[in-house]
This record gives C-alpha cells, sequence and structure tokens, in this order.
C-alpha cells in the first residue's frame, strides 16, 4: 500500500469519526483567567498549552495559551507581536480597536465584540471575541489564535496528545503522516481541515450518500467562507448542483465541483489556484435565449476538491467586468438569497432555475449551518 494510500484511509477513518463525534467536550480546567468589563468581572477556567511558533516554544510561566469556549486565545501582543511571527499591530484603547497586519492582510477587531474585519471586509463573526484579561497578575488582551492565523495567511495546527499550539509562517498545505493502527485514532480537530484540504479527491464522492457527501464537504466550505466571505451554504449548493453530489464526469475527472472553465472573466482575476493548463474536455448542457444546447467545453483540472472551492471563491470576490467588479457587493452580504441574486446577475450560470433550485438545496438540507 502506498503512503497516499494510507493517508488517505486513515484520514478516512478519522474523518467518520469526526462526523459522527458531532461535538468535542471542553478539557478540563488547569488555568484561570479574570476579565473585567466595566463593574463586571468573570473568570475563565481551561486548558493551559505552551504556543510554538517555527519550533520555538514561546510560552512562559505568565505567558501561555488558554482553552475555553472552545477556542485557544493567547497574549497577542507577547505571542505575535513581540515574539512569534512580529507582525505589526495597533490599539485604540478609546474605541478598543485593536489592529494587526501580516503579509498582505488586515485584521480589525474590537474588545467584547464579535465582529471582524479582514482588508476593510467583513468576515463571519468571531465564536470568541477578543477580551481583556489579568493573566498571572498582568492586564492583557487575548486573542483566537486559530481565527488570526486563517486570517493572516499563517500556519496553525494543534497536538492534541501533547497540548502544544504551533504556529508557522505559511499555513500548512499537506497532511501529517498517520501512524498505522487498528483502533479509529485520537481525532485531532485542530489539524483535521489542513489534512483533509489536501487529501480529499472527488472520487472518494462516488459511493457516498448525500448526507456523507455534506459531511465532507461542509467543514471545507466553512473553513473556505471564513478566508474568502463566500457564505458555506452558497458553496455547497453550488456544488452540489453544479458537480451532482460530486459524481459528473467533470468533478470525478478533474476536481472540478463548481463547473469551472478554463476561460473566464479573461483569467486576470487574482487568487486563482489553477494551474493555468491542467483541463478536462466534457460535454455540458447550457442555456441560450430559453433553449437548452449541448455544447463541448474544457473545464480547468484540480489536485484536490479544496482548490477548486478556493478557485471558485477567488473567482466570484475578484472577477473583473470591465472596470468593475462582476459580483460587486458578493461578501458585503451575509444573506444567502442576496449573494445567490449577485451570483445569477453577473451571469455565472445561463440556467434560468438557477437561483430556484440552490435556494431549495439550501433549505432542503438546512446548509445554513456551516454559515458561521
Amino acid at each position: 500500500m502506498s503512503y497516499l494510500t494510507k493517508c488517505k484511509k486513515a484520514l478516512t477513518i478519522i474523518m467518520a469519526a469526526f462526523i459522527l463525534a458531532g461535538s468535542i467536550t471542553a478539557p478540563t480546567s488547569a488555568a484561570t483567567l479574570l476579565s473585567v468589563s466595566g463593574t463586571r468581572k468573570k473568570v475563565y477556567t481551561g486548558r493551559k498549552s505552551n504556543v510554538y511558533f517555527e519550533g520555538k516554544n514561546l510560552s512562559t510561566a505568565v505567558r501561555y495559551g488558554i482553552y475555553y469556549n472552545d477556542n485557544f486565545m493567547v497574549p497577542y501582543s507577547y505571542m505575535l507581536v513581540k515574539k512569534g511571527p512580529r507582525i505589526k499591530s495597533s490599539y485604540n484603547s478609546k474605541r478598543k480597536i485593536i489592529k494587526l497586519a501580516y503579509g498582505g492582510k488586515t485584521v480589525k477587531m474590537k474588545l467584547n465584540s464579535k465582529v471582524i474585519y479582514v482588508n476593510g471586509i467583513r468576515k463571519s463573526n468571531l465564536n470568541t471575541p477578543p477580551i481583556k484579561v489579568k493573566m498571572e497578575g498582568s492586564n492583557l488582551i487575548v486573542v483566537p489564535i486559530k481565527r488570526i492565523c486563517a486570517e493572516l495567511g499563517l500556519g496553525y495546527s494543534y497536538g492534541s496528545s501533547t497540548r502544544k499550539i504551533y504556529i508557522s509562517k505559511k499555513a500548512v498545505q499537506a497532511a501529517p503522516a498517520a501512524p498505522a493502527q487498528t483502533e479509529t485514532p485520537a481525532v485531532d480537530t485542530q489539524n483535521l481541515s489542513s489534512a483533509l484540504n489536501s487529501i480529499v479527491q472527488a472520487t472518494s464522492f462516488k459511493n457516498l450518500t448525500t448526507a456523507a457527501f455534506i459531511g465532507v464537504l461542509g467543514p471545507l466550505a466553512q473553513n473556505d467562507y471564513h478566508k474568502s466571505g463566500v457564505l458555506a451554504s452558497v458553496t455547497l449548493a453550488q456544488a452540489i448542483n453544479e458537480s451532482g453530489w460530486g459524481k459528473t464526469d467533470l468533478a470525478q475527472r478533474g476536481n472540478n465541483i463548481f463547473g469551472m472553465k478554463i476561460n473566464l472573466s479573461g483569467n486576470t482575476w487574482s487568487g486563482s489556484v489553477w494551474d493555468g493548463k491542467s483541463n478536462v474536455s466534457i460535454i455540458t448542457t447550457e442555456e441560450y435565449g430559453g433553449k437548452k444546447v449541448k455544447i463541448r467545453a474544457s473545464f480547468r483540472k484540480y489536485n484536490s476538491v479544496a482548490e477548486s472551492i478556493a478557485d471558485h471563491s477567488a473567482y466570484l470576490c475578484n472577477a473583473m467586468n470591465g472596470s468593475r467588479r462582476r459580483y460587486s457587493g458578493l461578501t458585503a452580504t451575509k444573506s444567502y438569497a442576496e449573494q445567490l441574486r449577485i451570483i445569477q446577475k453577473g451571469g455565472y450560470c445561463t440556467w434560468s432555475s438557477y437561483i430556484s433550485e440552490l435556494t431549495g438545496l439550501i433549505k432542503k438540507y438546512d446548509l445554513t449551518k456551516y454559515d458561521s
């Protein structure tokens, strides 16, 4: 059995365990944080974890990561600014606004608020907002490290057995080798997304039920939503509709689950992950002037399903129509109905019933649960 096959098999087991598990129990208390907002005081308890950057331990007896409310929170000024990747930051104490900048991206947040902006665009809300706390006697601001890394393009992973947080300069692109074992391995949910991103192939969808398909693709669409602003429900509905639940010839041969052709808006839009040459020739049905006709066209071929999702979102966010964006305003709204309207208005699909079909899928399969 090849190394890649072993990885796929192990990740399939992990993925199944994750889907069946449904939720993960919060860790037991090992550290406390005191938060003071106005006259209110609140004590948070959670697991203490060491934070590593490029293999170097940044934690001390008085500065560390702590897990609570299903997030790892770290003192950003110490871990990310003074140590670690040494990102640029500013804090407006009057307005309580935090700005973090790294790799051409700027994140703006406010104390005790779940609203987050990336490069001026409002993204999906934070699960846990930045808060001011007293850590080992010092007043510090802690932020959700996993989400911050995702938005700034930093790598993030968590070792569940070692209880260590790992940060790197670039996001992890490949899954680590899985140890050989017969029992179902422990689920490391923090690193699962990165592993699935690099390994999931459309060929694995061939015999999946609709529920299993959504269970696999849902977390990938949700992860992309946090980065791009394209709602996961919209991504999922389009993928289901365009790829026939991942079973079309185009999906199976090219990992292309959105019907992305090789020529789109002059291929001048930014953020594309397609290599510019790999393609699949397919006979497809399109609608022109109310008539449905079959044509042969060349479509993009990707290395993985995650690449297809990323390329699709980059196109929706950055494709141009003359001097303006083809899908202008798409990520400024959190309404799937409005995003679908903008997508059809921009000419994504020639099918007259496209919006009603996608809306039906979102409602029937409750796809909005991934818009968080």
